[in-house]
């Protein structure tokens, strides 16, 4: 594949799954002196990642949670977080404001702070009640955070008696690393030639739902946007009906991203109307790539990471032939704001 290092993804990979004893052993402890609800706090790419955890745990689990941008959770003050709150942070740096400044104000405030974090002995750590720290780069941070959090909630859940196939689910997932490299081989020549076709195209409408709306929408926004200054609008598949689809032209470029979760059907959706408009739409589908669990039903979990996984080879792929690095910023962390 290119430009892209086997051993070191391997490696970050499975330091992240080798944190699964510390991460259990906290919330053993937690759910042992009881809490009221959990908060997972983000901003951009880490808002994100928690909007699949969410949704995955509206769909099996009775715990009360909520996912809230940093720094407007700081401006409205929550009727619902209290010093009895979990609250749940990740961040590759530890320094950035909006996460510090959040994790800071909840640890003063009494609640417990658990964070994953790829650069130990940051700022954030200052404020971690329960610190778990595994190395990652853009790149492959995705993978950390996701292990974390499936680790995480999956354990909340099973104490809650509401995932019975928790180890199952965590012993299986121990094997991932080689089906992810195998999926993102799937994808390299697609993408490659998606990134030779695109390497110009000037807008793109990037459509989810479900488990990978939050896919979808760090996509857009983290990577295109970000890391490529491409115009791109993130788009859920069932809101796509209700004005964006009046944009859409022959020549509008739509990417679509296919999980395997209940909402399926509306993707579906968006690809019967979208077809018959316009000539250009990239599939995505987490479907197609073999996974390790025996229980099909498992794998509507990590479609996210799966996502992730595979969409990494465009952006690899955009980054050369745009010629235009991943790394590049014109004013994020260029100046203050």
């Amino acid at each position: 594949m290119f430009n892209f290092n086997v051993p070191r993804y391997e490696k970050v990979v499975k330091d992240a799954i080798a944190l699964r004893p510390q991460i259990e052993k906290a919330v053993d402890e937690i759910c042992k002196e009881g809490y009221s609800n959990l908060f997972f706090i983000g901003c951009g790419g880490t808002y994100a990642h928690s909007l699949p955890i969410v949704y995955w745990m509206d769909t099996t689990s009775g715990i009360e949670k909520h996912t809230v941008i940093a720094a407007e959770f700081m401006a409205m003050g929550h009727k619902r977080f209290s010093k009895d709150s979990v609250c749940i942070f990740s961040t590759r740096s530890g320094n950035t404001k909006e996460i510090v400044a959040a994790a800071k104000f909840c640890k003063e405030a009494g609640a417990r702070t658990v964070v994953y974090v790829s650069n130990d002995n940051t700022p954030v750590c200052e404020y971690a009640d329960y610190k778990f720290y595994s190395f990652a780069e853009d790149d492959c941070l995705c993978e950390a955070i996701y292990t974390y959090m499936f680790t995480l909630v999956g354990r909340f859940m099973k104490n809650a008696g509401e995932f019975p196939k928790y180890d199952e689910f965590m012993n299986q997932y121990a094997g991932i690393v080689p089906y992810l490299l195998k999926g993102k081989e799937q994808y390299e020549d697609r993408c490659a030639a998606m990134a030779k076709e695109h390497k110009d195209t000037g807008y793109h409408m990037v459509i989810g739902s479900g488990m990978l709306w939050g896919e979808a929408y760090d996509y857009a926004m983290c990577i295109l946007e970000e890391m490529q200054w491409i115009k791109t609008k993130s788009i859920h598949a069932a809101e796509y009906f209700h004005g964006t689809l009046e944009l859409v032209e022959e020549d509008t470029s739509l990417i679509l991203f296919y999980g395997e979760d209940e909402t399926r059907p509306l993707m579906d959706r968006v690809m019967n109307f979208s077809k018959n408009v316009t000539k250009v739409i990239n599939v995505f589908d987490t479907k197609e790539v073999e996974l390790p669990f025996t229980d099909p039903q498992l794998r509507k979990i990590v479609s996210p990471m799966v996502m992730y996984a595979i969409t990494e080879r465009l952006s690899c792929h955009l980054e050369k032939e745009r010629n235009h690095p991943l790394t590049t910023r014109r004013y994020y962390r260029q100046m203050e704001y």
